[in-house]
């Protein structure tokens, strides 16, 4: 029993690490890895229940090795971040604090989103699944500009220009507005591109798969990882038009680790992975939650600081980043 318990300890973390690996490359792409994705992850932590009380009866000596196994699933797997960069001092000239949403999939209360708003000094506020009845009273008590299509909105106090849309779905779904952009005015004549982004769901592929439909889930999964490239390079493409410094945020609808969102989305800065701390789950189930909202800032800006809000009354959690600009107007 001491040496099986010993073999199966390192054949578990062996296991670990691999999985790990897989999740963090490309190949995490497979149905497979994309589903455990965005399953409840904290089982990859299950036989520890098992191998730790094992191990303090028949060789508590080794005990100390399930450290290792402890820190494979809490950050590289379960994705805890620790805060990468502390904040540099600025002057607020060059500050911007945007909070980005997607209200869909409840009742919003949009009193304490505009609490919220008020305590975080939001200066960029940018809503998905957001409808007319929902932003025409917000933002009249807000008293702030709004640019909207569809359901994906820009708002500010600050000066904006004109939405465009930078990316639609397919004729199958509806021609719908992906992601749309507009220029923000800042302080001295300086201009910045903001674009909000709600990127399409795999949830149709996966609860194929949960219903055991292997021969019609892998292929929806792949299906759906080529629409997601193909509108991600519509809205990159059309960012690419303009040499503004740029902030794109939104309903992603993949964590940061997919390769489905890292293939077009890792030129920029993800705001939480390098500021902020802590599990950063924004859309959560019964069971566990995930990453699936993002701040994202091009290189002419440093993330200050990055945090998930509170409920809202939906099923996602905003997040509240703070960017400063690197260079002078």
């Amino acid at each position: 029993m001491k040496r099986a318990t010993l073999i199966f300890a390192i054949l578990y973390l062996v296991l670990l690490i691999i999985g790990a690996a897989v999740m963090h490359s490309s190949l995490n792409s497979y149905w497979l890895v994309t589903l455990f994705l965005f399953s409840p992850r904290w089982v990859a932590a299950l036989p520890l229940l098992l191998l730790v009380p094992l191990t303090l009866k028949l060789r508590w000596r080794w005990t100390p090795i399930y450290l290792i196994h402890a820190f494979v699933v809490l950050f590289p797997i379960l994705g805890f971040q620790l805060p990468r960069r502390t904040a540099t001092p600025t002057g607020t000239a060059r500050t911007l604090r945007v909070l980005t949403c997607n209200v869909g999939g409840g009742t919003l209360d949009d009193r304490q989103l505009i609490q919220l708003i008020h305590d975080n000094r939001i200066d960029v506020l940018m809503l998905q699944e957001c409808t007319q009845a929902v932003s025409d009273p917000l933002f009249r008590k807000l008293g702030w500009q709004r640019r909207q299509a569809h359901h994906v909105v820009i708002g500010s106090p600050l000066d904006l220009s004109e939405a465009r849309v930078l990316g639609r779905h397919s004729e199958n779904n509806f021609r719908a507005v992906a992601a749309i952009g507009c220029e923000l005015g800042g302080p001295q004549g300086s201009r910045i591109q903001l674009v909000s982004v709600h990127l399409p769901t795999f949830r149709p592929a996966l609860e194929r798969i949960q219903h055991l439909d292997f021969d019609r889930g892998p292929d929806a999964i792949r299906q759906m990882g080529q629409l997601r490239r193909d509108l991600s390079r519509q809205i990159v493409d059309a960012i690419d038009d303009s040499e503004l410094p740029t902030i794109v945020a939104g309903d992603f609808n993949l964590p940061a680790e997919s390769t489905f969102h890292r293939e077009f989305w890792n030129r920029f800065q993800n705001a939480f992975s390098i500021a902020g701390s802590g599990w950063g789950y924004t859309k959560y189930t019964r069971f566990h939650g995930v990453r699936i909202d993002h701040v994202l800032a091009d290189r002419n800006w440093i993330v200050q600081n990055a945090h998930v809000g509170p409920d809202l009354g939906g099923d996602h959690r905003p997040v509240i980043a703070e960017l400063a600009r690197t260079t002078t107007p």
